[in-house]
């Protein structure tokens, strides 16, 4: 993307992303989470793809609804150069992204719960790369935003094809209940009041602090800057994204099936213990692989024009880890559904990330404030977050494991500040990134070693069973 699209079309992409983020938090994730905790019932009963349709009903809605306030948006923008095709064009675009997005992403992380984990990643691995590849043929001959999306459409679509096709083709080996399913057996108003409304209220706090301020970033230093700041946070967010897959891929299928197993409050408490005694230590040694790699990253995988953004790499892996680790502590709340206990950390966080902004512009700030900004929320919104789940179930945290990965990653920072690591080469990248990428595997390898937490969670059947 970088090679193919300038600061400022990187910039306008990333507002354009910003409507799908939303859509996937404050509109998606709610119901996401309502169907994660469901899975394992709705399969066993075998109502999951009956319930699936009402599903699909929800996520057009959603759909149709953004593609709207998108193709005002774009209007507004571009003002008297606007042309309604156009206009209608990105609407339309953002729209079926977050519809086959929505869909691929749900769909992959169904089958893999469930346990036909080579399906799962075999689909997930076609979108990617069909979606890469037209991406960039699209990109080559107009570097535009929504060329760039527009592969992106197609991958998602061809992933989630695929995937609901290999969901299907295994729940039909036994017959469905002969009844259809409504709409309030998928989701009930009691669940939508106590869980979807806190949990939707949460999340928009969260998209908030984590994407809103792009629209006020880019009025305030222009899209070009903002493309500079964003591909500098993203190059973390990316790279975390990695771990974080390989824990939804391996860890959270188990995790699943434990806490939707526990007869009591006690085994819930123990599965989350868990949870968080294994990823957290590994979250805290990538972030400072993260750090330590920001300018051989960049260099690596960046484009010449985006090579100033090292600093924002390193806030970036801060940020990351903030986030990382609120999201375990906030798997509380989704665990024992009690989401409301989510609004308060996340609504701390925006607020921070509004005041202060508004402080930044009054002073005439620079753009680096704004992403010091960032983290100091993201590590305010993780401490609200720990206190108030802390309030409403006991995690248990073991200490030594956690204390040697924050101790990492600190190390890590000192490094990437004092004497950070440089390569003048493609080749200088690659053998530097080899070095500190099997130094940080053998450290990660060593918080996971003999590490009862994890022991505990593999030993949770997945119990697939035919519908």
């Amino acid at each position: 993307m970088t090679s193919l699209l300038e600061p400022g079309d990187y910039g306008q992409w990333v507002l354009l992303i910003a409507f799908q983020s939303f859509c996937g938090l404050f509109l998606v994730n709610p119901v996401d989470q309502h169907i994660f905790r469901q899975t394992h019932a709705w399969w066993d009963d075998k109502t999951l793809l009956l319930k699936f349709t009402q599903y699909n009903r929800y996520i057009s809605v959603v759909s149709v609804f953004i593609s709207l306030v998108v193709a005002v948006w774009w209007g507004l923008e571009n003002g008297k150069d606007s042309v309604l095709a156009y206009d209608l064009a990105a609407g339309l675009a953002v729209g079926c992204l977050v519809y086959f997005g929505t869909w691929s992403t749900a769909l992959f992380f169904t089958l893999n719960m469930l346990g036909f984990r080579g399906e799962s990643i075999a689909w997930a691995l076609a979108s990617v790369v069909v979606g890469l590849i037209i991406s960039t043929i699209c990109a080559f001959q107009n570097p535009h935003a929504l060329s760039w999306i527009f592969g992106q459409i197609v991958g998602n679509a061809i992933g989630a094809f695929g995937a609901w096709r290999s969901l299907v083709s295994h729940g039909t080996r036994t017959p469905a209940p002969d009844h259809p399913v409504s709409f309030g057996e998928f989701l009930d108003f009691a669940t939508i009041r106590k869980f979807c409304f806190p949990l939707a209220a949460a999340t928009g706090f969260m998209w908030a602090q984590s994407s809103g301020y792009r629209f006020w970033a880019g009025g305030n230093w222009g899209i070009a800057e903002l493309g500079i700041l964003v591909i500098g946070l993203g190059v973390s967010a990316q790279l975390t994204a990695i771990v974080e897959s390989l824990a939804m891929q391996f860890l959270y299928p188990f995790f699943a099936r434990q806490i939707s197993d526990a007869g009591d409050i006690s085994k819930t408490s123990a599965a989350l213990s868990d949870l968080m005694n294994v990823l957290a230590p590994v979250y805290a040694i990538w972030a400072g692989f993260n750090a330590v790699c920001a300018s051989v990253l960049l260099h690596l995988l960046t484009d010449s024009r985006y090579h100033s953004a090292v600093p924002f790499v390193l806030f970036g892996a801060a940020i990351e880890f903030a986030r990382c680790t609120t999201n375990l502590w906030s798997n509380t709340g989704r665990a024992i559904q009690q989401t409301g206990g989510l609004i308060l950390p996340y609504g701390i966080g925006a607020a921070i990330v509004a005041i202060g902004s508004f402080i930044i512009e009054h002073f005439h700030g620079e753009l680096i404030a704004l992403a010091g900004l960032l983290v100091f929320a993201g590590v305010a919104t993780c401490i609200a977050m720990m206190i108030q789940m802390q309030k409403r179930l006991s995690i248990s945290v073991r200490m030594p494991r956690l204390v040697f990965g924050i101790s990492v990653m600190f190390g890590s920072f000192s490094i990437a500040i004092v004497a950070p690591i440089e390569a003048v080469s493609i080749a200088q990248s690659i053998a530097i990134l080899l070095v500190i990428g099997v130094l940080t595997l053998c450290l990660i390898v060593a918080v996971l070693w003999r590490n009862p937490a994890l022991h505990r969670l593999l030993a949770a059947p997945l119990r697939v069973r035919s519908v």
